[in-house]
């Protein structure tokens, strides 16, 4: 399984997860293709995902702030 834009788009409303545009970008970079020889089940790409989008937050919240 692979992360898609609809599939975003599910996370960034419902989810309530803070996704811009450069970070989207992001994501389907990392997350568009298979890990070959590995797939990513859907558990586990919303998991990775969802780490993913609370690092890059709270290093933009930090960068924001000044630090």
């Amino acid at each position: 399984m692979t992360l898609t834009k609809k599939m975003i788009d599910r996370l960034r409303f419902p989810g309530r997860m803070d996704i811009d545009g450069e970070l989207e970008t992001l994501l389907l970079q990392r997350f568009g293709t298979e890990p070959f020889p590995r797939e990513y089940s859907e558990q586990d790409l919303h998991e990775q995902v969802r780490k993913y989008v609370s690092i890059y937050n709270q290093e933009r919240e930090a960068v924001l702030q000044g630090y």
